[in-house]
């Protein structure tokens, strides 16, 4: 299962756990425009990736050109990249809630600890300011304004433990 929030310029992240050869891997994918930023084993690779026709891509990973063709079976798909198959099956994310993602929440996407507290309450933020930094497997999850305002209340400090679903702040929307 892949769960997604909107960043700065449209930007997209998603956090996904693919299932390959019984090994879990977390993959933590950002859009921007026509590149994707893939973390890993706490690598980014800069990506773009161009569909020459459905489920053919032609991906580049610096200066490496990889042709690669997915292909949907009943519950995983298969990926073929030079020569080899590989078949990968999406997994959900443990312990999420299912709750309707509405504008302005602030709700914890990840259990995980608080590493930054980028604002105080009173501050004024623009849409996509970063509120808090919360740190889960090694890897970073960025809470940003939705909208531009003023925080009404910080629900976390720095160094705080965090649970799925939780509020970390409330925002006030400025009037348009």
């Amino acid at each position: 299962m892949a769960a997604c929030g909107t960043l700065e310029d449209g930007a997209v992240t998603m956090f996904i756990n693919y299932e390959h050869n019984t090994h879990v891997y977390n993959v933590t994918v950002e859009r921007r425009d026509n590149q994707f930023f893939i973390t890993y084993d706490n690598n980014e690779y800069t990506v773009t990736a161009t569909e020459v026709k459905p489920g053919q891509l032609s991906i580049q990973l610096g200066s490496r050109i990889i042709k690669s063709v997915i292909s949907q079976g009943d519950d995983s798909k298969f990926v073929f990249i030079d020569g080899s198959i590989f078949k990968v099956k999406r997994i959900e994310l443990t312990g999420r809630k299912k709750t309707e993602k509405k504008e302005g929440d602030l709700n914890s996407p990840i259990s995980g600890t608080v590493v930054h507290a980028k604002v105080k309450e009173g501050s004024q933020v623009k849409k996509d300011d970063v509120i808090l930094v919360i740190e889960a497997m090694k890897m970073e999850y960025l809470i940003r304004a939705p909208y531009d305002g003023k925080v009404k209340k910080v629900y976390f400090k720095e160094k705080d433990q965090i649970e799925i679903g939780q509020l970390t702040a409330e925002i006030e929307k400025e009037e348009e």
